[in-house]
């Protein structure tokens, strides 16, 4: 009996001995595949913030070519709207110039008064949009600002002695050069 136990005990011992080696071997293959596993998902992961970089730099471009688009299209539009403005200006000064006639012609009536009230208003406006006179007569001859018609005398210093139409400028801009009557700057006018 002694000897049965003692083969049971030895037995169980092997199993035992059996078990730990069959335990460290799965142990070991386990630990091999999960540190696979790791370096897999850590691959997986820094192409995943590649991808990420990628796209938010993606993004950036377009947030920036977008604000480029936005910043262009703002400068067209008011290049547009100031050339259209510059054109109706353009096109109004006929009407200012008949204007200016009709109320020089006119004898002192209250009929022209009134012609002479919408008048003044509508310069008001169109001053406030920017159209503004050139004052010439009495001016120094500029050629950016004024067109000579005729010259009286000769001379290098030439003074406006005459406005023969009215110039504009608009946004500080010429719209339409003075038509003037140029003479040599005399020496009473000099002192």
């Amino acid at each position: 009996m002694k000897n049965n136990l003692e083969q049971n005990f030895d037995e169980s011992q092997e199993d035992q001995a059996v078990q730990n080696e069959a335990d460290d071997q799965a142990c070991n293959s386990e630990v091999e595949p999960q540190d696979e596993q790791q370096d897999e998902q850590l691959e997986l992961l820094q192409q995943w913030e590649q991808e990420r970089d990628s796209l938010v730099n993606q993004l950036l471009r377009l947030k920036a070519d977008f604000d480029n688009y936005k910043r262009r299209s703002e400068a067209m539009v008011e290049s547009i709207r100031a050339s259209a403005n510059q054109n109706l200006m353009a096109e109004l000064l006929p009407v200012i110039d008949n204007f200016e006639r009709a109320i020089n012609a006119a004898e002192d009536s209250p009929f022209s008064s009134g012609v002479k009230m919408i008048f003044n208003q509508l310069m008001d406006c169109l001053c406030k949009q920017g159209l503004q006179p050139i004052d010439a007569v009495g001016q120094p001859f500029d050629p950016n600002i004024h067109e000579a018609v005729s010259m009286q005398g000769e001379g290098q210093d030439l003074i406006v002695t005459a406005e023969l139409q009215k110039g504009y400028l608009f946004k500080d801009k010429l719209l339409r050069a003075s038509m003037v009557q140029v003479a040599p700057k005399t020496q009473d006018e000099e002192e």
